[in-house]
């Protein structure tokens, strides 16, 4: 793949704190501006079909319908097993062998870990992307919630580095040679890869080395443009017009993981674009005399009202802290204020979220290459 890179934008944050929503508005605001934009969740809760308001989104993207027709929004879910599946077909591999591998202990095993591994293979299906749609000026990524989200920036230098090593190159020998000399384990033993192969052995014997050389082999294409794909991304990933923006809200544990995510971010030299406080009382408000007048308790006639003006002051206060704590890791804060119409199943859901995206946009100034 060439290094010419769309612009990327990852949203990060802990559960529950509307990230997907805000990735959907700024993906819907970017395309609503005429870019040809894409928005990848990586999310395995599915929370992006409920975002935007419809169905089922394919696994290699769906087009959503837009007010601005020069624009374009392709959305699609994470879907690791069906996208190993599509890689296999698509480089070529013969039906008997796609058989066989589909029907490998290893292989199998791996689909039906792929919720722990979604964050890892997401750099793939990312770089994979630009490929699919070269036309792409934007890619929106909605991540995974809580910190171990940040395995999609950190784990593709490590799962390249897998792919890359020697151990790979001896399997796939082991298991070409061992099918046509049947005397070829005593010899490797007596080889170099006598330790590398050892310790498989005695994890899991014989068997093991065959089956899992076998998965490597039947793979081996795939594994070629994996590795492409992971190399594209990681450039991709550091990029000066990559934008990483951490979500958070006016809760405690919320902030927690935020902070823990910047200060990772931070060690990886990756720093953060933008931290975004989501479901925000509207600052502006603060100006009006009649609420500081009701703040102040002078108009609180009963103790419900007394009650209700100690949780606005309690309230400005907390999110006052939040704004500070998130200013140790971005350069700008912004607050949005919660917009109860996002809940609603209505025309207008799209238009409302698009123009809540758009408070993002002006504030990821990024150019891409």
């Amino acid at each position: 793949m060439s290094f010419v890179f769309p612009k990327l934008h990852i949203f990060l944050g802990a559960g529950g704190v509307g990230k997907t929503t805000l990735s959907a508005s700024f993906a819907l605001s970017l395309a609503n501006s005429g870019k040809k934009v894409g928005l990848l969740s990586i999310d395995p809760a599915k929370r992006l079909q409920s975002a935007l308001g419809v169905g089922a989104l394919s696994e290699v993207g769906t087009l959503i319908p837009l007010q601005n027709k020069d624009g374009e929004l392709r959305a699609a879910i994470l879907h690791i097993g069906e996208s190993l599946a599509r890689w296999v077909e698509e480089k070529g591999i013969k039906n008997e062998e796609q058989t066989k591998l589909f029907q490998n202990p290893y292989y199998v095993a791996l689909s039906s870990k792929m919720a722990t591994a979604i964050d890892t293979l997401a750099a793939i299906r990312v770089a994979e992307w630009v490929e699919q749609y070269p036309d792409v000026e934007e890619l929106v990524i909605d991540t995974a919630p809580g910190i171990h989200a940040i395995d999609f920036i950190a784990k593709p230098e490590k799962v390249s580095s897998f792919l890359d090593s020697k151990i790979i190159d001896w399997l796939k020998w082991f298991v070409g040679s061992a099918q046509e000399k049947p005397n070829i384990v005593a010899w490797a033993f007596k080889s170099g890869a006598r330790k590398i192969l050892e310790g498989l052995a005695l994890v899991g014997g014989r068997n093991f080395i065959i089956n899992f050389g076998e998965f490597l082999t039947m793979l081996d294409k795939v594994f070629i443009t994996a590795l492409e794909r992971l190399k594209y991304t990681q450039k991709w990933l550091k990029h000066n017009s990559t934008n990483i923006i951490l979500v958070s809200s006016i809760r405690e544990d919320a902030v927690a993981v935020t902070k823990e995510i910047g200060r990772i971010l931070n060690q990886m030299k990756m720093n953060p674009s933008l931290a975004i406080i989501n479901r925000a009382f509207p600052l502006n408000l603060k100006d009006e005399e009649l609420l500081n007048k009701f703040l102040d308790q002078e108009y609180s006639e009963n103790s419900n009202e007394k009650m209700f003006a100690n949780y606005l002051a309690s309230y400005f206060s907390t999110q006052h802290k939040v704004r500070q704590k998130l200013s140790e890791f971005s350069v700008d804060v912004i607050e949005i204020p919660l917009s109860a119409s996002l809940d609603l199943d209505n025309e207008l859901r799209l238009s409302d979220l698009s123009n809540l995206g758009d408070i993002i946009r002006q504030k990821t100034g990024k150019t891409s290459l």
